[in-house]
C-alpha cells in the first residue's frame, strides 16, 4: 500500500480521531489551571545618576496570572513583583511600557493582563545651587528685653534636587526660632533647615548656627 493510500484510506475516520485527541489533550492540559489577580510592587531600577524623578509614580499595578492551581495557590506572599528599566529615560516625560517581561515571578505561570500597560514617568536634571538662609522667628523675648541681632552661619547654603524645583527657589528658612524661650543675653543655637517637603538636599547636612544677641 503505498503513502497515498495509507493516508486516505479511511480519511474521516483518521480526520475525526486527530480532532479528538487534540480536544482531549487541551482539556487534560487544562485540568487544575487557576487564575488570579494580583496587586503587586513596582520598582523602579538603573535611573540614570544625574537625573531625579519628578511627581508621582504609581507604587503597585494590577496583574493576572494564570498556572497549575497547585503552583498559583502556593505563592509565598511578596515573591511576585514587577520593575521598570530607566537605564534608557531621557529628560523630560517618557512613557514606559509593560509586558510579561517586566513581572518577576516563579517559572511555569502566565501573565494574561497587566494594569496599567504603560506608566509615565517625568525625569529632571539634577542641579546645585546656592541659597541665601533666613532665620524665621516667633515669639517675643522675656520681659525687659528685646531683639538686638541675629546672625546666620553661614549665610548661605548649597541644595542640590530636580532643576525646576531649585531654579524657583531663592531662599530657604530655618524652623521657627521662639525668642520667648531665649534665657540668656547671647544663644547660639543649631537649627534645622525647613524643607516644607521639597524634593531638594541640604549639602551642608541641613542645619545652621543662629547667634541671638538681647539687650535691655
Amino acid at each position: 500500500m503505498d503513502i497515498r493510500n495509507l493516508i486516505l484510506n479511511n480519511f474521516l475516520i483518521k480526520l475525526f480521531s486527530l480532532l479528538f485527541a487534540i480536544i482531549l489533550w487541551l482539556f487534560v492540559t487544562s485540568q487544575g489551571k487557576l487564575e488570579v489577580n494580583l496587586n503587586i510592587p513596582l520598582e523602579l531600577r538603573k535611573a540614570p545618576s544625574n537625573m531625579l524623578i519628578v511627581g508621582d509614580v504609581a507604587d503597585y499595578i494590577d496583574v493576572r496570572l494564570k498556572g497549575r492551581q497547585s503552583v498559583i495557590g502556593s505563592l509565598p506572599a511578596g515573591q511576585i513583583s514587577a520593575y521598570l528599566d530607566l537605564s534608557n529615560a531621557q529628560i523630560g516625560e517618557n512613557v514606559i511600557y509593560l509586558s510579561s517581561e517586566n513581572v518577576v515571578m516563579p517559572p511555569n505561570i502566565e501573565v494574561t493582563r497587566i494594569s496599567p500597560k504603560s506608566i509615565r514617568i517625568r525625569l529632571e536634571q539634577i542641579v546645585k545651587k546656592d541659597v541665601n538662609v533666613i532665620p524665621e522667628i516667633i515669639g517675643t523675648p522675656p520681659a525687659g528685653y528685646r531683639l538686638k541681632n541675629i546672625e546666620v552661619n553661614p549665610q548661605t547654603v548649597a541644595v542640590e534636587g530636580a532643576e525646576g524645583v531649585v531654579n524657583r527657589l531663592s531662599a530657604i528658612k530655618t524652623e521657627p526660632i521662639n525668642l520667648s524661650a531665649i534665657e540668656k543675653k547671647e544663644t547660639v543655637l543649631d537649627v534645622k533647615l525647613k524643607l516644607n517637603g521639597r524634593d531638594i538636599k541640604v549639602i551642608n547636612g541641613g542645619y545652621v548656627k543662629v547667634r541671638i544677641i538681647l539687650s535691655k
